[in-house]
């Protein structure tokens, strides 16, 4: 499970956010109070991802094994086989 940790109203927990969802994955947020320090970062399977630079790898990482996974499971289309229709 990946938890998004992020201050409420903060510019770069939002956009890192963004970024998560721009990947079309599910995960959860837990939003912190303004005043916890080391915000926003990532947790993933008792891991945490805190620095500039261990996000962005993780992310990169994460949006390449998605990219390959989903280059397996492929978009085909289908015909229903009762009733003739595509898709």
């Amino acid at each position: 499970m990946i938890i998004f940790h992020k201050k409420e109203s903060h510019s770069e927990s939002d956009r890192l956010e963004e970024r998560l969802k721009d990947l079309v994955i599910s995960f959860k947020t837990e939003i912190h109070s303004d005043g916890k320090e080391g915000l926003p970062y990532i947790e993933e399977d008792g891991k945490t991802y805190k620095t500039e630079g261990e996000i962005k790898k993780w992310m990169q990482e994460l949006a390449g094994d998605l990219k390959w996974q989903r280059s397996l499971s492929g978009d085909g289309c289908y015909i229903d086989p009762k009733k003739g229709n595509i898709c």
